[in-house]
């Protein structure tokens, strides 16, 4: 366990106000970079926990120990856990190179407690130390367990041209207007979610591709439609693996699949563990 510098993150809360025992959907979320800016707003009222993580054991460990001691805390903490490999941006912002690490979030101002492993008795002395900030701070609510409504924001320009052409059926022109929307914006999430998913529309609506490896991508985006995302994955990976050549391609669709189901999904969290063993 070690220490390490931070940077300001304040100018990227939201400003809205955070009401008395606000909901949260899990201990420990799944974060982005929507999701870090509302937390950042919590943490003007509630002390939040930063856990940036890798697929690494130690990570695993180390997120099952937060998860433990957050759910005993009785909502005095909320928790945010980044993932280096899929939001580097994030890890980057608060000068984190190396997962895991943990952060408090105070009123917006992220403060390092650790990097690498800690232990329950390590964790608490240092939470505790956090509650003892936050309280010289007057950052003392708690938060509850329950439904979040969605956060309500206003689209681009940019993004509702993309979406009037998606409602018109113009496939090809979404799709290059959401790539468009990526050059300009590598880090718009949103967008790079909505071009996968016109690439789906567009790969099952044009006629079939010959080949070993497109019916394997048929398969898969099948699957998927279907609604059996854990097979759609599954079929990509056990190709994966025993591919010799091509990979990189396979590679590039599990990606796009990830981004496609959701990255904090249970079936991408367990996919992403096992492409990294077949990596490293």
């Amino acid at each position: 366990m070690s220490n390490f510098g931070a940077m300001d993150l304040s100018g990227l809360a939201n400003k809205e106000t955070q009401p008395e025992g606000a909901a949260i959907s899990s201990w420990l979320v799944r974060g982005d970079e929507d999701t870090l800016r509302r937390y950042l707003t919590l943490s003007e009222s509630t002390p939040v926990l930063m856990l940036i993580t890798d697929q690494s054991d130690v990570s695993t460990r180390l997120r099952q120990l937060v998860n433990e001691v957050l759910a005993g805390s009785e909502g005095r903490f909320a928790g945010i856990e980044i993932d280096i490999t899929s939001n580097p941006q994030l890890a980057q912002a608060v000068a984190v190179d190396k997962a895991p690490a943990m952060l408090a979030i105070l009123a917006g101002q992220p403060a390092p407690l650790f990097q690498g492993e800690a232990t329950k008795e390590q964790l608490l002395n240092v939470l505790s130390q956090v509650l003892s900030l936050a309280a010289k701070k007057n950052i003392t609510k708690t938060v509850t367990l329950g439904a979040v409504a969605p956060i309500q924001k206003e689209l681009s320009p940019e993004h509702q041209a993309a979406l009037a052409a998606l409602e018109a059926n113009d496939l090809n022109l979404a799709h290059s207007l959401y790539e468009k929307i990526i050059t300009e914006y590598p880090n718009d999430s949103e967008a790079k979610a909505s071009l996968t998913q016109v690439k789906l529309m567009l790969r099952m609506s044009s006629e079939p591709e010959q080949g070993e490896l497109a019916e394997l991508f048929r398969s898969a985006d099948q699957m998927l439609i279907a609604g059996n995302a854990a097979g759609s994955l599954a079929v990509l990976l056990d190709a994966f693996e025993m591919a010799t050549d091509r990979r990189d391609e396979i590679r590039d669709r599990l990606l796009e699949l990830f981004i496609l189901i959701g990255d904090s999904e249970p079936e991408v969290l367990a996919a992403r563990r096992r492409l990294a063993t077949m990596l490293f």
